[in-house]
């Protein structure tokens, strides 16, 4: 097997030049989540990529948050999903304020590591598969979905189908700290409080009204005391909004509640925590809505073998992946809770995401394609 891997490594080296090239094409096309026709763009310029290769990729409408990506080679059921994403946090015309660059081997560019390096690597896998330059004895499915950033909530139904229809999940989300690949990933959870308390003038009789601007305040506070930070379960109060004049006690207000998890039991004592707040004044009324938008990406010893194998061979293509666990959420985290074993974080070393110093380490590249390729045949 060493010496098939060190093929590999020849092969995806030999191709650095078109996997740089596959990369600047994926980030000048800018993709930002909430811009659906540009998502649509990209998975188009994606399915005709791989189409000049010979593989046969489908757009596949998510309502309102534009196409995702859906490529099936071999069998249908059995062998492995590659799963990644095509929108970005960034707005249309981030482009003109931080280029695509390649300098001193970095790579930046908005997207760049979160997620296109990932894209990147997967077009340059399936297109080996098509050549015959891989061979996966088992099917290999590869969804990118248009709205990850966004909680995938027009795509979760597909990519969950597809995840079930296949033994593993491989992610192509961005490496962790030192190129690790992240084993376990925290829930998200994101609840909306609504106050509607009593208006009155803030000068003349302000005993007549109920704030509801004081009560989303203890809301606040009582909220930040649910966290526990040293089991890793975050609250925290983002998004506030009251008052629309400041001679009136504000009848209407608003609260975002973040929170962050390791375990499903956490997320329940949360969400009871805060459907249980009563206000200090009884004349504004409460409602809470939202919950647990990300199961928790918890370690299982099937995926925990996935990792073990992948370090395996690592190690042999001549670089660690160490295994860590991180407290952003994923399209992973939906597939392990579905049951199907998951390793995430097998993209390219960088670091940045989401940040305008985002940047890509371009000789990590065909590292990661040799490993992906390793692990889709050795899986077979």
């Amino acid at each position: 097997m060493s010496a098939r891997v060190r093929e590999l490594a020849a092969l995806f080296d030999a191709r650095r030049g078109s996997m740089l090239e596959d990369l600047e094409s994926l980030v000048i096309r800018e993709s930002p989540s909430n811009e659906s026709s540009l998502v649509s763009e990209l998975a188009r310029w994606i399915a005709t990529r791989l189409g000049e290769s010979g593989v046969a990729a489908s757009c596949v409408p998510c309502a309102g948050r534009g196409d995702a990506l859906l490529v099936r080679i071999g069998p249908e059921r059995g062998g492995t999903l590659l799963l990644g994403h095509l929108d970005t946090v960034w707005p249309a015309g981030t482009l003109r304020e931080i280029p695509f660059r390649v300098e001193e081997g970095v790579a930046r560019g908005p997207g760049v590591f979160d997620m296109k390096g990932g894209v990147t690597v997967a077009i340059s896998v399936l297109e080996a598969l098509a050549r015959g330059d891989l061979k996966a004895g088992e099917g290999v499915t590869l969804f990118l979905t248009p709205d990850e950033e966004v909680g995938s909530g027009a795509s979760r139904d597909l990519l969950v189908g597809e995840a079930l229809s296949r033994d593993r999940v491989f992610v192509l989300e961005p490496s962790g700290d030192g190129g690790a690949a992240k084993i376990a990933r925290k829930g998200t959870g994101l609840v909306t409080a609504r106050f509607t308390g009593v208006a009155a003038h803030a000068g003349l009789e302000p005993e007549k009204g109920a704030s509801a601007l004081l009560e989303m305040s203890r809301f606040a506070l009582y909220a930040d005391a649910l966290q526990d930070l040293p089991s890793g379960t975050s609250v925290v109060p983002t998004v506030a909004e009251s008052g629309r004049m400041t001679n009136v006690v504000p009848e209407q207000a608003t609260l975002s509640v973040d929170f962050r998890l390791w375990s499903e039991a956490e997320g329940e004592r949360i969400l009871a925590g805060l459907r249980a707040y009563r206000p200090a004044d009884g004349r504004v009324a409460v409602t809470i809505e939202g919950g647990v938008n990300r199961p928790p990406m918890e370690p299982t010893e099937a995926s925990l073998a996935l990792y073990r194998r992948a370090a395996a061979l690592a190690q042999t293509l001549g670089f660690s992946l160490p295994g860590v666990r991180v407290g952003g959420g994923s399209d992973g985290n939906l597939t392990a809770s579905a049951g199907v074993p998951t390793l995430d974080g097998l993209g390219p070393s960088g670091a940045g995401a989401h940040a305008r110093t985002e940047h890509l380490l371009v000789d990590d590249l065909p590292r990661r394609a040799a490993l992906l390729a390793a692990l889709l045949e050795d899986a077979a």
